[in-house]
């Protein structure tokens, strides 16, 4: 297979447009789809059709899609590690950080200690995919993924490395909740208006699943992936969430926001660096896991710049 096609085919798919994909290629449109055309009769199936907009993957396209950013992962990464023969570690090493999560702040600090220690080695942080990171790892797709507790996964090497309680998160533009003994009840949090991620995240199934035991329902009235978003419309008082400490420590000055804890209900996920099972790590791939490790047992889930309810409200 010729893996110059897979990443056009990736190309195409990513940018919706053959026309933008191949001026983005520096390739002519007639060349492009021939080499897409190629792959379709390669795989004896329809990849791409037309929409009003462009083109878009069929249930086969998207499987395609899904396998190749994999195999063109692991064809760079090769690439880089036998183009530099250095005594230094030398490798693409691709991580997958859960989204609303603590991850999120150990970004910078892994990439500020890879560059200072393994100046050959070349970091991916990846917090977005279209398949769950559990998954991104057996298909090749990322090294290792520092993301919430996945549970047994056949082929995943699950690390647990942290838990974390769940906060209720409210804007100080909003009235100070009424705090019973050290937290809010969930009855009363059910009243709140809530942005959270879509039903598929973690932070957002445990959520559901704590109002649904106490027999509770509550208004999501946005769901919203990207954080930055979701920040913003929690600082403006759209809103309330839910995220861990840490997690609101990132995206949160302490003015902007108060962070309660549930006193009847225990909304807890662990934290897991989770790796493949059948496919090894490379040599730098093992001491960027080491690193990840070490910020890990930095981390102070409950203590931080971000006050809690009891500091807040008299």
């Amino acid at each position: 297979m010729d893996t110059r096609r897979l990443g056009y085919f990736v190309r195409v798919v990513d940018t919706g447009n053959i026309t933008r994909a191949a001026e983005s290629l520096h390739i002519t449109q007639p060349a492009l789809s021939q080499h897409i055309s190629a792959l379709e009769a390669d795989f004896k199936t329809r990849l791409l059709e037309r929409t009003g907009r462009g083109v878009e993957a069929t249930d086969s396209g998207r499987s395609l899609y899904r396998y190749a950013q994999g195999i063109l992962r692991l064809e760079k990464a090769a690439r880089i590690d036998l183009c530099d023969r250095t005594d230094s570690p030398a490798g693409l090493v691709t991580v997958g950080l859960a989204s609303y999560s603590m991850a999120s702040s150990l970004a910078v600090p892994l990439l500020r200690i890879v560059r200072e220690r393994y100046p050959n080695t070349q970091l991916q942080l990846i917090q977005n995919l279209t398949v769950v990171m559990s998954q991104a790892l057996l298909l090749g797709q990322v090294d290792m993924a520092l993301i919430y507790d996945p549970g047994y996964v056949k082929g995943v090497v699950v690390e647990k490395v942290l838990e974390e309680d769940f906060h209720l998160i409210t804007s100080t533009k909003t009235r100070p909740m009424a705090v019973c003994g050290d937290g809010v009840t969930l009855k009363d949090a059910s009243r709140l208006d809530f942005i959270l991620p879509s039903e598929v995240h973690t932070v957002r199934r445990i959520t559901d699943a704590a109002f649904h035991a106490a027999g509770l329902h509550y208004s999501v009235v946005a769901e919203i992936e990207p954080s930055m978003v979701l920040r913003d419309a929690v600082v403006g008082g759209l809103g309330a969430t839910v995220l861990p400490l840490s997690a609101a420590r990132t995206y949160f000055a302490p003015e902007e926001v108060r962070a309660y804890r549930f006193a009847d209900a225990r909304m807890r996920t662990g934290m897991s660096l989770c790796t493949s099972e059948v496919q090894p790590l490379s040599d730098a791939a093992k001491l960027v896991a080491d690193v990840l490790r070490g910020l890990m047992t930095d981390v102070q889930p409950d203590g931080g710049r971000l006050r809690t309810a009891d500091e807040t409200i008299s």
